[in-house]
């Protein structure tokens, strides 16, 4: 790398201090290549933050599930560690069903999880050889039972079924999802360990010359040998990082093949056990495509309901009061514990993920014939510049464990840059 005085140096720059970030950061500290994280938030973890104030105990804002998909390294790192992960209370798709103010009828749930069952049906046999197409188009639509699975597929796979890539589902690697009572974003900072964390520095532009990167941003300037960026893709997509030279039409593409989806989690706690004996541990209820909610009781055993909303219906509930997203919660519960249980609350905490300035969304959907904007995004730009988070993954999308995995990839490669 040429000489730059004027500028502070490092050998590797790492933009996002999240879960792809981090992974970067031990990689690099193990291979004792010196390096900066620069990270524009006050707090590490990016989209697997925990939150440790609200409800006095940990509680992961962004990413909750462990997925033990058999190439986790956090599994060895939660067992190593004590964590407790043996709570796998997953949301899927055969928990109880509400409508509006009732509980599902027996016939109404053996023909709903069937109709479930063929449409997963048809992602499991998917030929990964033919054409792509979404997977709507897998098995017949059902106009009473499309609706109720599109509520589940925004949440867990934050998109809808008319526009996610079967392919792309067809390659990713599911496991049992576990929780992780101390919280998987404690699990993600101990596992990284202590890494030179810039925060409150958010990267603002990145010029790849043909001996170093510059990046910069208020008030300071950087030259790195590589850069290894690691923001959501809704940040790329969106110019919030002024690339020189601009990004070439592969990488914009891909990034328009690679929406950011959304779903937002609505967190009460409440002063007492409202739940009782007969509430079911998860349900959902639903009224209509924009008046639904799936819920999680008895959060990592404490008195704290959790409830999903995701799609469009998110976007939609992020631009209305936090009180009206609570008022969302309780409804449901009131369903199932017998009573309002909204005087007992004690504390709340609601995402806004599509408002987040650093994020724009959850996390990636590959739309029908979008598959390889993923490895695609993997490739490495005038031989310095690499991409890597849970976008990258091809098969752990969606993923921690995807962005962390995609971390270490970039970062043994980056390190290879001279």
């Amino acid at each position: 790398m040429s000489e730059t005085p004027e500028l502070e140096t490092t050998e590797i720059a790492i933009v996002g201090a999240g879960a792809a970030g981090l992974a970067a950061a031990r990689t690099l500290r193990e291979l004792d290549v010196p390096h900066v994280v620069l990270e524009a938030k006050s707090v590490v973890g990016g989209r697997a933050a925990c939150d440790r104030e609200t409800f006095g105990f940990p509680y992961d804002i962004g990413g909750f599930w462990l997925c033990d998909d058999g190439d986790n390294p956090l599994m060895a790192a939660a067992r190593d560690h004590g964590f407790d992960i043996s709570n796998g209370l997953f949301p899927f798709p055969d928990m109880p069903m509400a409508f509006g103010d009732r509980w599902e009828e027996p016939p109404e749930r053996t023909e709903r999880l069937a109709y479930n069952e063929a449409r997963f049906r048809g992602i499991a046999t998917f030929d990964p050889m033919g054409p792509d197409c979404n997977v709507a188009a897998l098995s017949p639509s059902d106009v009473r039972w499309e609706p109720v699975l599109d509520v589940w597929f925004s949440i867990v796979q934050n998109g809808y079924q008319a526009d996610i890539s079967t392919l792309d589902l067809a390659r990713s690697r599911p496991g049992p999802y576990l929780q992780v009572k101390e919280g998987l974003g404690n699990l993600l900072t101990r596992w990284a360990g202590d890494n030179p964390v810039r925060l409150n520095a958010p990267v603002t532009k990145i010029e790849t010359r043909t001996d170093c990167v510059i990046l910069g941003g208020s008030g300071f300037e950087l030259a790195a040998r590589a850069a290894i960026v690691t923001t959501s893709v809704g940040v790329i997509r969106d110019g919030v990082i002024a690339f020189k030279p601009t990004l070439p039409n592969t990488v914009s593409t891909a990034c328009e093949q690679l929406p950011m989806g959304n779903v937002n989690r609505i967190a009460v706690q409440f002063d007492r056990d409202i739940f009782g004996d007969d509430c079911p541990p998860a349900f959902g209820q639903f009224g209509a495509p924009d008046d639904y909610i799936l819920l999680l009781t008895r959060l990592v055993g404490q008195n704290v309901a959790l409830g999903y909303v995701g799609g469009t219906f998110a976007d939609h509930m992020e631009q209305r009061p936090k009180a009206d997203s609570v008022a969302l919660l309780c409804k449901a519960l009131e369903l199932a514990v017998g009573f309002d249980p909204s005087a007992h609350i004690c504390a709340v905490h609601c995402t806004r993920w599509r408002s987040d300035p650093w994020t724009r969304g959850g996390y990636t959907i590959a739309k029908p014939g979008g598959a390889d904007a993923r490895l695609e995004l993997q490739k490495p730009l005038g031989g310095r510049l690499f991409f890597a988070g849970e976008a990258t993954s091809p098969t752990q999308f969606a993923q921690v464990h995807g962005a962390v995995n995609e971390g270490v990839r970039a970062a043994r490669a980056a390190s290879q840059v001279t």
